[in-house]
């Protein structure tokens, strides 16, 4: 008698175990999905903002932003997400200097559209480092990291 106690035991202890690794491995799952949605999102979203400002360009150009702007020119008709982390890095912040540059314009009316684009991309920038920043720390963690190991889960990329 005492032995078919501990085989129920056993058995409802690997029961439990199983449950819990299909539930981390949903978990994990649905992390994955979240941050691979936000960052396609954030892609989409830089892009439409360098073609907006690839628009302006004869407007936004000063004496001070001219290596910013040919960055800027350099990349118009390149997909930014097939760069390097660095040189969408350097873009980014072209494109952030030229942004502070037309805010401090007094006339910056004409760009209107480029300027809701850009804190339109900020936003979703924001949203895309926490959703990283909550997939990477789940999949660093003990138990699922093993998990996530077996799945084939990386470590994603903070941008700016």
């Amino acid at each position: 008698m005492n032995w078919l106690f501990d085989l129920l035991l056993i058995v409802v202890l690997i029961v439990l175990l199983t449950i819990w690794i299909i539930y981390l491995r949903k978990r994990l799952l649905e992390l994955w999905k979240e941050v691979t949605t936000q960052e396609v999102a954030f892609y989409r979203q830089l892009e439409r903002v360098l073609k907006e400002f690839y628009e302006h360009l004869d407007h936004l150009t000063t004496e001070d932003n001219r290596e910013f702007v040919r960055m800027i020119r350099r990349y118009r008709k390149k997909r930014v997400r097939s760069l390097l982390l660095h040189t969408r890095q350097e873009l980014y912040n072209a494109m952030n200097i030229v942004y502070d540059q037309v805010l401090e314009r007094e006339d910056h009316d004409e760009c209107k559209k480029l300027i809701e684009q850009y804190d339109k991309l900020q936003k979703i920038r924001r949203v895309y480092n926490s959703k990283v920043l909550i997939y990477n720390q789940t999949i660093s963690v003990f138990p699922t990291r093993y998990l996530a190991l077996r799945m084939k889960l990386e470590l994603k990329e903070y941008f700016g």
